[in-house]
């Protein structure tokens, strides 16, 4: 019978171990979000505007509506527009996806710097074709509001002066929302 005491404690103990470890939680990463109705996750971090302007512009003469959305929080600044051709002059917006090409879709991330003695938001790198997409999910023209999502990353490239890569600095701005914003409809 003692032979069997030893295996026996053995299975015991190992068995008590792996118990004891499963039990053990497991860590959750997630991003938080604001309840905010405009807001993105610029560089892993939430950010949400303290200052948002959203508009639908219709041009009659070139029978063109564009949406044009900014919001800007501290020394940050996200820009995004969609222009649709051969658009109506109701004040909706056609509900699509929209890619970056940088002439009817265009996005921007601007940043606060001192410009010949005056502090200025000025872009923080170039936004490329194929960088992002706006999201247009629901508009409501009676009410005047707009949802949506958009994402895109600009990069910003420093040379020196022999034209050699210094460093490049990618900025993403992901997981961004425009969740019932009211917009301002203007024709013209």
């Amino acid at each position: 019978m003692n032979k069997l005491r030893l295996p026996v404690s053995l299975i015991f103990l190992i068995a008590a171990g792996i118990f004891i470890q499963s039990c053990n939680k497991d860590t959750v990463s997630a991003t938080a979000y604001t309840t905010a109705a405009f807001q993105a996750n610029i560089n892993g971090t939430t950010w949400a505007p303290d200052t948002v302007s959203t508009t639908v512009n219709y041009n009659a003469g070139a029978k063109t509506k564009t949406l044009m959305c900014s919001g800007t929080q501290g020394q940050k600044q996200v820009i995004f527009s969609v222009t649709v051709p051969v658009a109506s002059g109701t004040p909706g917006f056609p509900l699509a996806t929209y890619n970056v090409d940088g002439n009817l879709v265009q996005a921007q991330f601007n940043t606060q710097q001192l410009s010949n003695g005056n502090y200025v938001f000025l872009p923080h790198g170039t936004i490329a074709a194929g960088a992002g997409q706006v999201v247009v999910t629901a508009v409501d023209s009676v009410k005047k509001t707009i949802t949506g999502t958009f994402n895109f990353y600009s990069r910003s490239t420093l040379y020196d002066g022999m034209g050699n890569v210094i460093s490049t600095t990618v900025d993403n701005i992901t997981g961004g929302t425009f969740t019932a914003t009211p917009y301002v409809f203007t024709s013209n």
